[in-house]
Parts: structure tokens; C-alpha cells; sequence
């Protein structure tokens, strides 16, 4: 396949020109203001590893958070994941993911779909009132649930792209909300200097994804009224308290991973060790730079690591979220056939306060795509 070499050097130029100015937030006046956050939130094990970087490179279940143009890119007819993340160790939050994707068509040539549910695990939270300000007269559970529907198509060697809809719904039992989320992604792949290496193949990847846009959301329910006297009246009257519309934490992710063969032997490709980088432009958030590092032994077992910058992130008096920066995973792939694949994998987020963000996810890929 012949390489646009121009393409290739803008891709890299724009990367290294986010990675090396990652900017303040794109509106710092309108930090906080947004509402879903856990749309946000990477509640997948193997791509954690790999932070914003995995735009480029990620595949199958997994991308319908990433980059939903790589679900058609997976190497199985079927893939099956599960994740289950213990959010900020210690505050009682859970994460369970599940996600399906299914290739289209007899040989996968009409593209592929995606399913994917995520559930927020909430420790009861005591209820209190004017009269009962600690409690002791029961609990209420906040409710967060996102379900996801995708398409993705392959239109060529090089480029493929995806749709997603999202439906988001949270609240607790008196007061709730819910609203529509859309997401869409490009992924770009090539081989550079196909001539030097023959076992190389689409070494080289580019991602370009747009996340969480949609119509504001408004709460409701019968936690928004209360009783008032009519002025000049001797009954009451049930009012219900307008609340003002939540915007969705919308993002641009741009992403791009080159793979590099450690291996002397022309003939092997059992060591690789891949490098990714990547710019998160959020609009109600700071912006954020990531760096990460992978190394595959046969793509068998693989070790992953990075840090995601952003402004202030190295003071605790200047930082505005509770991740520190670094991460890291591994994965254990066991090929049970030419066709099967089971996979393990962990993910660590570093965090102050609370004691991190732990995921641990299995993946189970059924009958070749190719």
C-alpha cells in the first residue's frame, strides 16, 4: 500500500503540537458547569491502560467509549466484554460495563454493531432533613445508567468510522433525569516504510472521535415541589421548582500510535513496543495531554503505562480533579484456537484523595474476522 507521506507528517506535526502546548481549558469560565459526568469516565480495563492515547489504536467492544469508529476494526466475528471498576477506592462507588459487538453480514462486510450498558454501583446515602440533620430515618440509592447503540463500517484498508446513541438516565427516587447522547469517530491506519520491514502491518494509527453531543437535560419529579400558601387564600398549592437545563460534558479527542518492532530477526515480530499520544479538548473541563508506552510480547502479554496532563495537575492546591496523572495495565490474551481468544486484563488509575481507580475486565472474542 503506498504511504501519503504528507498526511502522515501534518497527523504527526498537530500531535506533537498538543502534546508540547496542552493549552488551558478550551473556556475556563465554564468549568464545572456541566452535568453526566460519567460520561466521561473509562470504564473499560485494557484501554485504561492506555489512557486518551488508545483513540487511534483501540478496536471491537471497547471503542463504542473510545473512538467508535474502531468497533468494525476487531479481529473476531463476536466479542463479548465485561469490566467491573471500583471508582475512587473508598467512596463506595462501583462500575459494571457490558459490552457486545457483532460483525454484519457473512463475512463482516456490512460493518459492525455494538450494544454496550454501563451501571453505577452506589452505596445507600442516609437521608436527612431540617428536623433529622443526621439521619437515622432511612436510605435512598442514586440511580446512573447509560445504554448504548452503534454502527461501524470499514471502507478501506486505511479508514473507518462510526456512529453511536446513547441514552443517559440518572436520579434518585423523588427526582431524575434522562437525555440523548451522540458520539462519532474516524480512525485512520497505514504502514510506514513498508519496504523495510515485510512483517510490519498498519503500524501506524490515527483516531479522531467526538463525544457526548446532545440536547440539554432537565431534571424532574416530585423532589422539585413543595406546598405554598396563596397570598390572600386559606388553601395550598403543590409548585414545581423549574431547574435549569444540564449541558453534556461534549469532547474532542484526537489520538495517534506507532508500533515499533524490538525484534533482530526480519522474520520475527513477537516483541513490540507501541507509543501513543494524544490531546483531549473538553468544554466544560481542563484540557488534557497523554503520553503512554505499551510493550507486547506476542501479543500475548501486555504491560501499558502513561500520564494524562493537565493545568495544575502537580499541586494539590491547583488541581481540579482528583487524578494525579500516571496509569497503568496489563492484559493476558490466551488464543484457545486459531479463531477464539480469552482475555484478562487490569487497569490503575492514581488518585489523591481516595486510594485510585482499580478496573478488571475479561474479553471473549469467537470466530476469525478475516
Amino acid at each position: 500500500m503506498n504511504v501519503n507521506y504528507k498526511l502522515i507528517f501534518a497527523l504527526a506535526l498537530t500531535c506533537i503540537g498538543f502534546q508540547s502546548n496542552p493549552l488551558k481549558a478550551g473556556n475556563p469560565e465554564r468549568q464545572g458547569q456541566a452535568g453526566a459526568a460519567q460520561l466521561t469516565i473509562n470504564g473499560w480495563a485494557r484501554s485504561g491502560g492506555l489512557g486518551w492515547t488508545a483513540g487511534g489504536s483501540i478496536s471491537g467492544a471497547e471503542s463504542m467509549f473510545m473512538n467508535v469508529g474502531g468497533l468494525d476494526r476487531m479481529s473476531n466475528k463476536t466479542e463479548l466484554v465485561f469490566a467491573r471498576t471500583e471508582w475512587l477506592m473508598g467512596s463506595g462507588i462501583g462500575i459494571n460495563n457490558l459490552g457486545l459487538a457483532l460483525k454484519l453480514g457473512e463475512d463482516g462486510e456490512a460493518g459492525s454493531l455494538g450494544i454496550q450498558v454501563m451501571q453505577f454501583g452506589i452505596d445507600p446515602i442516609e437521608i436527612t432533613t431540617v428536623e433529622n440533620p443526621h439521619g437515622g430515618i432511612g436510605t435512598y440509592r442514586v440511580n446512573m445508567t447509560n445504554i448504548g447503540v452503534a454502527y461501524s463500517k470499514t471502507f478501506s484498508n486505511s479508514i473507518s468510522a462510526g456512529v453511536m446513541a446513547r441514552m443517559v438516565s440518572e436520579g434518585i427516587p423523588d427526582a431524575s433525569v434522562s437525555g440523548l447522547a451522540l458520539d462519532a469517530g474516524v480512525q485512520y491506519t497505514t504502514t510506514l516504510f513498508p519496504s523495510r520491514n515485510a512483517s510490519k502491518r498498519n503500524d501506524f494509527k490515527f483516531g479522531v472521535s467526538v463525544k457526548n453531543i446532545g440536547p440539554d437535560m432537565t431534571f424532574s419529579g416530585d423532589g422539585l415541589s413543595y406546598k405554598a400558601v396563596i397570598q390572600n387564600g386559606d388553601f395550598d398549592k403543590t409548585m414545581q421548582v423549574k431547574t435549569a437545563g444540564i449541558k453534556l460534558p461534549a469532547l474532542l479527542n484526537i489520538g495517534a500510535s506507532y508500533d515499533i518492532r524490538l525484534d533482530r530477526d526480519d522474520d520475527m515480530y513477537d516483541n513490540r513496543l507501541t507509543v501513543g499520544i494524544a490531546f483531549t479538548n473538553h468544554a466544560f473541563s481542563a484540557n488534557q495531554s497523554t503520553l503512554a508506552l505499551e510493550y507486547s510480547y506476542k501479543e500475548m502479554l501486555s504491560v501499558r503505562g502513561g500520564f494524562c496532563y493537565q493545568e495544575g495537575i502537580f499541586s494539590e492546591d491547583t488541581r481540579t480533579s482528583a487524578f494525579t496523572g500516571p496509569f497503568a495495565g496489563l492484559s493476558y490474551d490466551w488464543h484457545v484456537n486459531e479463531e477464539n481468544v480469552i482475555s484478562l486484563d487490569y487497569n490503575y488509575r492514581a488518585t489523591n484523595p481516595f486510594s485510585g481507580v482499580h478496573s478488571f475486565g475479561v474479553r471473549i472474542g469467537l470466530g476469525s474476522a478475516e
